[in-house]
Parts: structure tokens; sequence; C-alpha cells
């Protein structure tokens, strides 16, 4: 009961992480190839068992995108870009989740200074069970022989297509061009249903993405970027308010140092710290729980720890300027 329980309460909870400019694809379809570049490489990953005593890596979720963007447009100034994500999100000693690719695609609309992005998604997910030996069922306690659910967790795997679409839209604000950013996404368009076993299962529900943020231009060295993030899933919801700060170490090596606060309403105080080097980025992130849960955390309170690294690249094509000749005048 507690095995088949913890499979739909992984049905009906999405991939979640606390750095989301390490996800922006996932968040929403929109922001596939919103970055000043040809290509962009992200990768992070989340430990939600972790402690001081150790890593246990019961509650662990790597994902990695990449994005480019194509001069192919209707009209000048515009863009398309495209990318793709793969994730494996498992949970417990029987690693029991979900794993797959996520396609995006956008359409970039400039608007004045700024930009309208339109963007959709088309997911591949399976939902199964790495370790389904090290499950116990009652039955087994009972006659200490084999148990027929045991049986069907080892032959079940579930798996369904999922349909995202989104809207950004990004804009300059005052001589100073502080960069605002307005988001909105809904995922699981085709409500699919999900089960462990391949047959019957649950439907999920919509989701509903909704976020903002700014990037202010404080001084020549130091920004400003606070972001808010809300999400539904059905009864569930979630919202996040965070405040990064951006201050320019080394200006001949492009040399960042970032930090910042965020916190989950009613779960959790965000910590995150990291640094940019030229193209790279990279940034750790930690979760301390305040909510019911703290007591269940060894130690108390002690919550998720995020990795992230991002990389963005641009291929400039050569000039090929026609040669001229200047002939002197007699």
């Amino acid at each position: 009961m507690l095995c088949f329980g913890a499979a739909t309460l992984g049905n009906a909870q999405d991939l979640h992480f606390t750095q989301f400019e390490f996800t922006p694809v996932l968040i929403n379809p929109g922001q596939t190839g919103n970055f000043k570049g040809t290509y962009r490489l992200s990768g992070i990953y989340r430990d939600q068992s972790v402690s001081p005593s150790g890593v246990a890596a019961d509650f662990k979720t790597p994902y990695i995108t990449i994005d480019v963007n194509f001069g192919f447009a209707f009209r000048k100034k515009d863009w398309t870009s495209l990318g793709i994500s793969f994730f494996d999100d498992r949970s417990g000693d029987i690693n029991i989740g979900k794993g797959g690719f996520l396609a995006s695609g956008a359409y970039h609309l400039s608007v004045g200074g700024g930009d309208i992005a339109l963007g959709a998604q088309y997911g591949s997910i399976s939902f199964d069970t790495k370790n389904p030996e090290k499950a116990i069922f009652y039955d087994q306690l009972q006659s200490g022989g084999s148990s027929q659910d045991l049986q069907k967790l080892q032959q079940g795997k579930g798996s369904y297509q999922d349909l995202s679409a989104g809207l950004v839209f990004n804009t300059p604000i005052s001589v100073k061009k502080h960069q605002m950013k307005l988001g909105f996404a809904l995922g699981h368009l085709n409500k699919p249903t999900v089960s462990v076993l391949g047959s019957g299962g649950d439907q999920l529900g919509m989701l509903l993405n909704v976020h903002g943020s700014l990037q202010y231009h404080f001084n020549e060295k130091i920004d400003f970027i606070p972001t808010v993030y809300f999400r539904s899933l059905e009864k569930n919801k979630e919202t996040i308010g965070q405040c990064m700060v951006s201050y320019l170490f080394d200006v001949e090596k492009k040399v960042r140092l970032n930090g910042g606060l965020g916190y989950r309403f009613g779960d959790a105080l965000q910590i995150m710290a990291g640094l940019e080097y030229g193209k790279i980025k990279g940034q750790i992130g930690y979760d301390h729980t305040l909510g019911d849960l703290k007591n269940a955390k060894d130690p108390a309170g002690f919550g998720a720890i995020e990795l992230g690294i991002q990389y963005m690249g641009a291929i400039v094509k050569k000039p090929n300027p026609k040669p001229k000749v200047f002939c002197p005048r007699f």
C-alpha cells in the first residue's frame, strides 16, 4: 500500500527545483532560446535527502537542457529557437519515479526594444521502478514467500506523452534598460493518464506556471534581480519569492559574484551562491525546511541541495566583403 501510494504521489508532483535560471525551458517553453547567444547548455542536480551526515540520495533529480537559436524568421529581428531536455526523477530505496525527454520550440517576435515569445513543448515520459526487488509487501511478511504485488511491480512500466505551451514577454525599462520578464505557461494540456503498472492509473490535472523577474542595474557593478514564481496543480499551490544580487568583480575577466535569498511560502528558506566566469555560470542552492516536514529531517530542518551549471556560446560568422579596387586619377 505504501509503495503504490508513493506511485500516486509521484504522478501528482512535477519536477521541482529552486534555481529557476538553470531550468528555464522546464518552467515555460517560451523561454527556449531566451538568451543572448547561439546556444545554451544547462544542467542541475537536486538531492532532497542530503544532510551533514552524508548523501543518501533517496530523492534525486538530474536535469540537462540544450537550446539553440536560429536566424529563420518571417520578419526582420525575429528568430526561432529549438531545445531538448533530459531528466530522471527518482525516490526511495526502490527508485520509483519517471524519466524521459522534453522537446521544445519557440518563436520570438521583436516588439520595440523587447520581444514576445510563443513556445510549445512535447514530452515522452516513462514511469517505472528501478529496484523493485527492494520492495516488501504485507503478504510477504505473512507467508514468508513471494508477493503478487511485487510481481506486478517488477513487470509494470507506464509511459505517457505530455504537451505544454507558454508565453514570455521581455522588455527594457527606462534609459538604464532594466530588463523585465513576464511569463505564463500551461502544462499537461492533453491531461495524460499515468500508471506505474502500464494500465489504469491517474489523470494529471493541468499545471499553471506564472513567473516574473526584473534585472535592475543599480550601478555599473551591481544588479538586483527580484523574482516571483507561482505554480498550481489542481489543489496544490506553490508561491516563491527570491532576490539575487550580482556583483561585477573583475571587468577584464568578466567575473561576477552572485548570491541571494528566497522563500517558498509555508515550506522552506532558500539560499543561493555562485559565480560567472565569462560564458560559464555555476551556482549552489540550499533549501532549509521550515514547514511541517522539518521534524522529519535529520538534523531537523535540513532540506535539499542543488548544483547548477550553465554555458552560453555564440557562433559568429566572419564577414565576407566584396573587394573594391580604387583607380588613381590621372
